[in-house]
C-alpha cells in the first residue's frame, strides 16, 4: 500500500499540494478555441479551473492508471 493510499484512508483525500507562484513553471499547449472551450467544460465539471483540472487529468488519471 503506497502512502498516499493510507493518506486518503485515515483522512478522506490525498494531501494537498502547495505551489509556489514564484518558483512554478508553466507549460504551454496549443489548442484550437473548440478545445478550449471543451477544457473548459470538462474542468467545470469537474469544480476546478482549467490548471488544476489538467494537472488532475495528468498526474491523477493517466500517471496513475499508466503505472498500474
Amino acid at each position: 500500500m503506497s502512502l498516499k493510499e493510507i493518506f486518503i484512508k485515515l483522512f478522506g483525500h490525498a494531501p494537498k499540494k502547495e505551489y509556489d507562484p514564484l518558483r512554478d513553471h508553466r507549460i504551454y499547449v496549443r489548442v484550437t478555441e473548440q478545445e478550449k472551450e471543451i477544457i473548459e467544460k470538462l474542468a467545470r465539471c469537474q469544480c476546478l479551473d482549467t490548471s488544476n483540472f489538467v494537472r488532475w487529468l495528468i498526474f491523477g488519471k493517466y500517471i496513475d492508471d499508466f503505472i498500474k
